[in-house]
């Protein structure tokens, strides 16, 4: 058993999901599991920090062993629902209003590009299309078909999503266009969580709120927070963070934003050595 931390002394690792915590085929080595239940067992705390929705993110803690521990939490949909994972208890949640979500559908169907919305336990999207399927199936996640995305989300979805799998250049494209079509409007925030994907969420909601939120809300200092990502949803969590890791295999953009990049990527057990170096 590791030596258990004085309770002035317990640090939190924020991490990202896909491209960070597991590997390509979304299992956790046994090194970085070992890092982590270790980092766990001395008293800290471990936050899965993601772009997934609630209840993906809790059937992937499931999978990994971790459903029902304590110190473990979720910073869901970008920080806009943080979760204790033990107590079974949001901390925290922040959805799109009825009209942001209309606001950006109408871009989207405008465009001609895959929108979705979420409720609490299902996928929502006004087509079913090959983008909705395959993203349900990396997700293990139920879908619906609403006649109207805006009207079926109401104000529950912490954040809306474009997808294009067969070519990202029209999603960076779509991306160009609805900063031209929304203008002044700054009442949403949109950024990738990969090249396939688009983040839609309120202002002001990112993985670094949520990392301000959880430190104050444990009374730990942010001085005593890490993080580990790899793409550009993950920059204002690196930025936050008191040591802010970027993966091997991450973007310029977040290698250039980090205290610290990694040498081994995600297949190679990084987050293990982010915990050995820092943890």
């Amino acid at each position: 058993m590791p030596e258990t931390v004085h309770a002035a002394d317990r640090k939190i690792l924020f991490t990202d999901v896909d491209d960070t915590l597991v590997t390509t085929d979304k299992k956790l080595t046994d090194r970085n599991m070992k890092a982590i239940d270790s980092f766990l067992d001395a008293g800290n705390i471990f936050a899965v920090s993601t772009g997934r929705a609630l209840s993906a993110a809790k059937n992937l803690l499931k999978d990994l062993g971790y459903e029902g521990r304590q110190g473990v939490y979720i910073c869901a949909f970008n920080g806009g629902q943080i979760f204790d994972v033990f107590s079974d208890k949001t901390l925290f949640r922040s959805a799109l209003t009825q009209d942001q979500v209309d606001m950006v559908n109408q871009c989207a169907r405008e465009y001609g590009i895959h929108l979705q919305a979420y409720s609490d336990t299902e996928v929502l999207s006004e087509t079913d299309n090959e983008n909705l399927r395959k993203y349900c199936r990396i997700q293990k996640l139920p879908s619906r078909i609403v006649p109207d995305l805006a009207r079926a989300a109401g104000s529950s979805s912490c954040k809306l999503l474009v997808i294009d799998y067969e070519d990202p250049s029209r999603v960076s494209s779509f991306r160009e266009y609805l900063s031209r079509k929304l203008g002044q409007d700054d009442s949403v925030s949109f950024f990738y969580s990969n090249q396939y994907l688009l983040e839609v969420v309120p202002k002001g909601i990112s993985k670094g709120y949520a990392l301000r939120f959880l430190a104050e809300y444990l009374n730990i200092p942010v001085r005593n927070t890490i993080s580990a990502g790899d793409a550009e949803n993950d920059i204002p969590m690196i930025e936050a963070a008191g040591v802010g890791c970027a993966m091997a295999n991450g973007t310029p953009a977040i290698r250039k934003a980090a205290d610290y990049v990694t040498e081994c990527d995600n297949n190679h057990d990084g987050i293990a050595e982010i915990l050995r170096k820092f943890g």
